[in-house]
């Protein structure tokens, strides 16, 4: 049986998890850190200087057709960082609501998903968390 270890977040109400390996950290975050980006599109929030480096900050809900999280006064001011090896366009992080856990999970509990960006749903005892390939996400918004 093979395991993943993956790494749970929030976007207002709904949980998501992705692959720990496309991680590099996770950071708290301020609106008023956040330069934004003229004629940047809709899913950039603007980037931030995070240790000396330029860092794009996403907004994920955009390519996740999420709820409005931002207008309904959600903050998001937790940001999961990337690998920038990893990731098309450098280095650059998602605007999360909050950062839950690392979880590792089977294969067995794995719901495969017709969806691009999803590797599936993953089943718990209190619902689902949809697994997000951040990969795709990020070629798709």
């Amino acid at each position: 049986m093979a395991t993943h270890q993956v790494l749970e977040f929030t976007l207002g109400e709904e949980q998501y998890c992705i692959d720990i390996g496309h991680v590099t950290e996770v950071v708290s975050r301020s609106k008023a850190d956040v330069t934004s980006i003229p004629d940047s599109p809709a899913h950039v929030g603007g980037a931030i200087d995070l240790r000396g480096e330029t860092t794009r900050v996403i907004d994920p809900s955009t390519g996740l057709s999420s709820d409005g999280h931002e207008d309904d006064d959600i903050s998001q001011d937790r940001m999961i960082v990337f690998d920038a090896e990893r990731t098309t366009g450098g280095r650059s992080g998602w605007a999360v609501t909050d950062v839950l856990r690392i979880a590792t999970i089977d294969s067995e509990s794995v719901e495969t998903v017709d969806e691009a960006m999803v590797n599936g749903l993953v089943a718990r005892e209190d619902g689902h968390v949809v697994w997000i390939d951040p990969e795709t996400l990020s070629t798709e918004t």
